[in-house]
């Protein structure tokens, strides 16, 4: 009996001793079962998963984490994990990936297996498979970036960005699908989008410099490095940026916005429309410039207005549009000036309808008489806007803005035909502009 017991120990010791695997049997398994998969992907793609767990398992040793062949093992169980994720969003638009991190982990194994390639011909194995990688990390970052997710997108961009530096170092640029210098301008724009709108704004403004020095056409780039400076509390460098962007980019809103609360927070609007005038004084059949000084001053009404200081609201608006009469008197189909004139009407029109609301449960008879009287007050100011927004619709009449403020002038107006007819072509214009 006791014979028996130590016999029937013995198995057991040695059945646990064969399911505690070794690093390398691990390693051996996850081999076999990628030749399983690539032999019969559709029937075999749990033995992938599987073959991932094992690898990863398997590097958590010393000496499997020291050998080449293992991290290039690793490489090509998640080039295929990633390669599964990209089919099946191909095939399934509304399928969520699964394994975001499948194409960084190839590329995080491939380069280090390249870091401990000794030969050429293990080097040129290795860059083969990092070309695959490089289209994979390219994929997932583009379908994380379509769903906003941000953070996970620039991991993956940033990887196509090191892969492309990897190859260009080993003499092998011309490999890498960046070595297009306009594709490769184009994934730092993403890769730093990515990074400042998914909360690595430090990492963001490294890309961003690189695309500034290398001349971008994004205006974004510079107001991004404006904003990211500022954060820091570096002021000096954000205003060289600021005012980099302004020069380069004059009809840009974003970076105009962006100088205007500048100014506003330091005080200095003066030295705002000063440099707008001069520029006016230097080149006075530049259109844009006036455009742009009368929308600094539209902006100072709506403030005056909110902070309800009267005078200062007519000194505004009268000087806004003294600038975009005379942009009009240069070009006088002009859309931007055209349409800026109708909406500096449209928003003093919508500032009298923030006081309305002040007095529409005052049925008082002075309630009633000032209700009155704003509300004929904002209705001429909706009739001056018309003509402006007619003519802005007879130059484009795709833009939003325009059928925006026409649906609405004439429904104001009750006249509800146009204000359907105008509404039904806002819908068609968002729709045609994936709005």
């Amino acid at each position: 009996m006791k014979k028996l017991l130590l016999i029937f120990i013995g198995m057991t010791l040695a059945f646990g001793a064969m399911n505690a695997q070794s690093p390398k049997s691990m390693y051996k398994k996850a081999k076999k079962l990628l030749s399983n998969y690539y032999f019969n992907p559709g029937e075999n793609e749990k033995n992938l998963y599987e073959a991932g767990d094992l690898i990863n398992q398997a590097l958590q040793d010393s000496l499997m984490s020291s050998e080449r062949k293992v991290w290039i093992t690793k490489g090509k169980i998640f080039n295929e994990l990633a390669n599964n994720e990209v089919k099946k969003k191909i095939l399934d638009p509304n399928y969520k990936i699964a394994y975001p991190n499948a194409a960084i982990e190839a590329f995080d194994a491939l380069a280090t297996a390249y870091d401990k390639c000794e030969k050429s011909r293990h080097k040129k194995e290795v860059l083969k498979l990092l070309q695959e990688t490089e289209n994979h990390l390219n994929n997932i970052a583009a379908y994380q970036f379509q769903d906003k997710n941000y953070s996970e997108a620039f991991d993956n961009f940033v990887r196509t960005c090191k892969a492309y530096h990897l190859f260009k170092d080993a003499g092998k640029e011309a490999d890498s699908r960046l070595a297009d210098p306009k594709l490769r301008k184009e994934q730092k724009l993403y890769t730093g989008y990515s990074a400042y709108y998914g909360g690595k704004k430090d990492k963001a403004e490294h890309f961003f410099q690189e695309l500034v020095e290398g001349d971008t056409d994004q205006p974004f780039v510079y107001e991004a490095l404006y904003n990211i400076n500022i954060e820091k509390g570096n002021k000096d460098e954000a205003v060289k940026y600021l005012d980099a962007g302004r020069v380069k980019f004059p009809d840009d809103t974003g970076l105009l916005f962006a100088e205007i609360n500048y100014y506003i927070k330091e005080g200095k609007l003066d030295v705002l429309t000063d440099k707008l005038k001069k520029a006016i004084e230097l080149d006075p059949n530049n259109v844009t410039v006036y455009t742009t000084l009368g929308s600094v001053y539209d902006q100072l009404h709506t403030k005056a207005f909110e902070n309800g200081d009267s005078a200062k609201t007519k000194e505004y608006f009268d000087l806004a549009m003294k600038y975009f009469t005379m942009a009009t008197e240069i070009d006088s189909s002009n859309f931007d000036a055209i349409y800026s004139i109708g909406a500096l009407y449209y928003n003093s029109a919508a500032n009298y309808t923030k006081e309305i609301n002040k007095y529409a449960n005052d049925f008082s008879a002075a309630g009633t008489k000032k209700y009155d009287e704003l509300k004929a007050q904002m209705l001429d100011m909706f009739d001056k806007a018309l003509p402006y927004f007619e003519k802005a619709y007879s130059i484009n009449n795709q833009d939003l803005g325009v059928l925006q403020a026409l649906s609405e002038i004439y429904a104001r107006k009750d006249m509800l035909d146009k204000a359907t007819f105008y509404r039904n072509k806002l819908e068609e214009a968002k729709a045609a502009q994936g709005k």
